[in-house]
């Protein structure tokens, strides 16, 4: 599929511009010279995509694009019983607390009643995972537009007595099917919610014929690696390209801009940084809380 220009997301790095497109997963993208003339028209400098190796890879990628390497969090469905037989003993046990804690998962409807109780999830607390939560303080009416107009969307709950205590944002795409947002309360995550809500979105992806499931990447967050792990996912590599549009951008692209700095960091470099990362978010994060709760 070839993506539109005026889809794209165009940042300002420094002295340069970059774009993408947001759903760069949800569908494949092969530049073409026309598409490539439109972008230098709206003053981009670099554009950046990711091959989606596992349904389409390229055939002839171009020798000027350069390319870095990526990953993805990647489950390949079969069928969801299937799934249960690769994932362990101790991830079935997981899913069956959660059964036997009262916990129902089910599609939810897109309507304000489900934001409302998004937005509450939202708010219940400013550290999550060791870091500050970044859509802490977002208004309900923000949370009530993005839900409402998340047309390729399915939300799956998670529910406690008829109580909203987690979610799934899945996202559609060509033969793909992507976690954009999982989360619960805090205050039940001794009911294993999210292995639930897990469980019941393989069930959807297998139902609806999604033979693949991507659940972000891998690699800048170690717990959060192992439970995706633990629910059968592999880290995925493919390829990231980069088309250099105009001076600024080679010029960027030469020292080595255009790439992300936690990605151009080597791992053994990373996990001694992980813990200052996090302190220094969850101060930032406490910072706003209470310049919010002082307003």
């Amino acid at each position: 599929m070839e993506t539109e220009p005026e889809t794209l997301v165009i940042h300002k790095r420094a002295f340069f511009t970059i774009a993408r497109d947001p759903k760069e997963y949800q569908r494949s993208i092969v530049p073409t010279e026309e598409f490539i003339e439109r972008l230098r028209k709206r003053n981009v400098d670099i554009f950046t995509f990711i091959e989606r190796r596992w349904c389409c890879p390229i055939a002839s990628p171009s020798k000027s694009w350069l390319k870095t390497k990526d990953n993805i969090a990647l489950l390949n469905i079969t069928s969801y019983d299937e799934w249960l037989k690769i994932i362990g003993k101790k991830t079935r046990n997981m899913i069956r607390k959660a059964e036997k804690s009262g916990i129902a998962t089910r599609i939810a409807e897109r309507n304000e009643k489900l934001a409302e109780g998004i937005w509450k999830i939202y708010n219940e607390t400013p550290i999550r995972q060791e870091r500050g939560f970044p859509h802490y303080g977002t208004p309900l009416k923000s949370v009530i537009t993005n839900v409402l107009s998340a047309h390729d969307c399915v939300y799956i709950g998670a529910y406690l007595q008829d109580e909203l205590v987690g979610f799934v944002q899945l996202a559609q795409g060509d033969d793909v099917a992507m976690i954009s947002q999982i989360l619960s309360t805090q205050k039940h995550w001794d009911k294993a919610l999210n292995n639930a809500l897990v469980a019941k979105t393989v069930e959807v992806c297998a139902t609806r014929n999604f033979r693949w499931l991507m659940y972000g990447r891998m690699g800048n967050h170690p717990t959060l690696d192992d439970f995706k792990q633990n629910n059968g996912c592999v880290r995925f590599s493919l390829t990231r390209y980069f088309i250099v549009l105009t001076g600024k951008g080679r010029l960027a692209a030469r020292l080595g801009l255009h790439r992300e700095m936690k990605d151009s960091l080597p791992m053994w470099l990373k996990r001694p940084l992980f813990p200052i990362y996090n302190w220094v978010s969850r101060t930032k994060m406490r910072i706003k809380a209470r310049s919010m709760h002082m307003s």
